[in-house]
């Protein structure tokens, strides 16, 4: 029996972060497997054992996600084995058949991964602050056998359909510490009305324009033609004085190169002569470490790869300073 009893408004987060995981996680298989993935919700409420026991009562992958930042709390997903091979093995390129083996684990988990760090990013947004979340890590075993304190957990059960065809069932356990904080950063939105400006990240002023600190430096009397940072790090076209706004004016259609680099490695030419179809090239960047984006060859940010509808993105977890950006913009 549950320690907690939620109210209305912490029952309407829990169906909300329930439903961006869904939608998120639908399109982030859906890439994954190359076919259409609907992930319904059935039910969210205090977790049950009885109710748990009857979705999954033989030996099932358990897959903890735990927050790297937002909460200090770790989710789980509950997956049937045979919905684990059937999702492996069609992200293996395979026809969905295959008998679970431990290969799946890893398969499953990578899934995961990245089906959580798309909904980091829609969680970001809609609590405004920063959501993420440690790379998973996955086992087998029964649910009475797995050690969760169900008492202190939400559970939130899905339908998994593929290409409209019901596969199996899914459940998340969300620890009501993070509904309960979740529910506080919602009651703290802006009344409407308010102006809300997103932490992009990308618009600054550029030729001509002082940058932050040199602007500070010059006190209040650099307001006409200076420029201040706004909170979230960015510049406003409101910050600007008539002059700079007009010079900005005349670069704001300019394109610039954005490339992502995901790392470097040097090899021989012989090496490179013997490259082929199948062959690996090692880069100087470890699995799950940042990648950088890059502006005209000149590094801007760091971040981390998402998925985004079927497309693959960058969600930025560092930006250089204003200063620097604006120094490397001028210099392009």
């Amino acid at each position: 029996m549950s320690n907690f009893t939620m109210t209305p408004e912490e029952e309407k987060s829990l169906q909300e972060i329930a439903n961006i995981v869904a939608e998120e996680s639908g399109v982030v298989l859906s890439t994954l497997l190359d076919k259409k993935i609907d992930i319904k919700q059935q039910s969210a409420a205090g977790a049950d054992q009885e109710a748990l026991g009857s979705d999954f009562p033989d030996e099932i992958v358990i897959v903890e996600c735990p927050f790297a930042t937002g909460f200090d709390a770790t989710n789980y997903f509950l997956f049937n084995k045979p919905l684990v091979a059937k999702l492996s093995d069609l992200m293996m390129m395979g026809d969905g058949t295959a008998e679970f083996s431990e290969d799946h684990i890893d398969a499953i988990q990578e899934g995961v991964n990245q089906m959580m760090g798309a909904a980091a990013t829609a969680l970001s947004t809609r609590l405004n602050k920063s959501v993420d979340f440690q790379p998973s890590s996955a086992k087998v075993s029964t649910l009475a056998d797995a050690g969760l304190d169900l008492d202190n957990l939400t559970a939130v059960n899905y339908e998994i359909e593929i290409e409209g065809k019901p596969e199996g069932k899914i459940a998340l356990l969300i620890p009501y510490s993070v509904i309960k904080e979740a529910t506080a950063a919602l009651g703290g939105e802006v009344a409407a009305g308010e102006e809300v400006a997103a932490d992009t990240g990308l618009e600054m002023g550029l030729a001509g324009l002082e940058a932050p600190a040199e602007a500070e430096a010059k006190g209040p009397e650099a307001t006409e033609t200076g420029v201040g940072p706004r909170p979230g790090g960015y510049f406003d076209m409101f910050d600007l004085g008539e002059r700079e706004k007009e010079r900005l004016e005349l670069l704001l259609d300019v394109k610039l190169d954005v490339s992502i680099e995901l790392g470097r490695t040097k090899m021989l030419v012989r090496d490179i002569l013997e490259l082929g179809p199948g062959s690996v090239v090692e880069l100087d960047k470890m699995a799950g470490e940042t990648v950088d984006l890059l502006i005209n060859d000149k590094k801007l940010a760091e971040g981390e790869v998402v998925v985004v509808d079927e497309n693959f993105g960058v969600r930025i977890t560092h930006l250089v300073s204003m200063e620097e950006r604006i120094k490397m913009l001028q210099a392009s």
